[in-house]
């Protein structure tokens, strides 16, 4: 009993940490870029700049969201232009089904690419400090849950650990991709009410979003349950 107890300490201080240490590097990240030019109208300029030239290219925009989350590059902000820049020009049903398209490509090259070319040289890494756990179909599913509902794990992370653990491409696909897409629509929906300014569709998106971590907990709650 105190086994699990300390086990479900140390998950909650490995968590909060993750989560505090991804704000701080945000926060950080923000700070320099604006101690490189303290004027509001300058990263206002900036931003119209960018938003003109996505709503002029929304290719351009897809194709970020399909490759750079991949490689560490947050995702929320992505999904929030992809809203208030795609929705506006082809409704919001078909921005949120060329979200999850992008975002499914990113979810399944960086599984390919761990899984494949480069899995020799991650687990050699990751070898270094521990053994790769053998894990079943049903240890493998449910590896695959907890990492993609946890707070704080970073995208690109999830799916590399994924790829190099074995996990069969299928069941990797079938249980990432509706947790995924769920996350893309409440962030792309509330991006767009963000933009175009509708008070009652960002309620419904953040509501939506509150739904998902509330669901994501006692997905984790059962999945410790069964664990222990």
């Amino acid at each position: 009993m105190a086994e699990i107890e300390n086990s479900k300490k140390n998950r909650l201080t490995r968590n909060i940490f993750l989560l505090l240490s991804s704000g701080l590097v945000g926060a950080i990240a923000v700070y320099l870029l604006w101690q490189t030019n303290p004027d509001p109208a300058y990263w206002k300029a900036l931003l119209d700049q960018v938003l003109d030239f996505l709503e002029a290219n929304p290719w351009a925009l897809l194709v970020a969201l399909a490759t750079l989350p991949g490689i560490g590059f947050p995702i929320s902000p992505l999904f929030i232009l992809v809203g208030g820049v795609l929705a506006p020009q082809f409704g919001m049903p078909i921005a949120c089904l060329l979200g999850i398209l992008a975002q499914s490509i990113c979810t399944t090259w960086t599984y390919l690419l761990a899984s494949g070319p480069l899995r020799n040289v991650l687990v050699k890494l990751v070898q270094q400090k521990r053994e790769l756990p053998q894990l079943n179909k049903t240890n493998a599913i449910r590896l695959c849950l907890i990492l993609r509902i946890t707070p704080g794990v970073p995208y690109a992370l999830q799916n590399i650990v994924l790829g190099v653990i074995g996990m069969q491409m299928r069941t990797y696909l079938l249980v990432s991709l509706p947790i995924t897409g769920l996350w893309t629509i409440g962030f792309i929906v509330t991006g767009g009410a963000i933009f175009e300014g509708q008070v009652g569709l960002s309620i419904f998106g953040i509501l939506l979003l509150v739904v998902l971590v509330l669901a994501t907990k006692m997905l984790r709650r059962k999945t410790q349950i069964d664990n222990g």
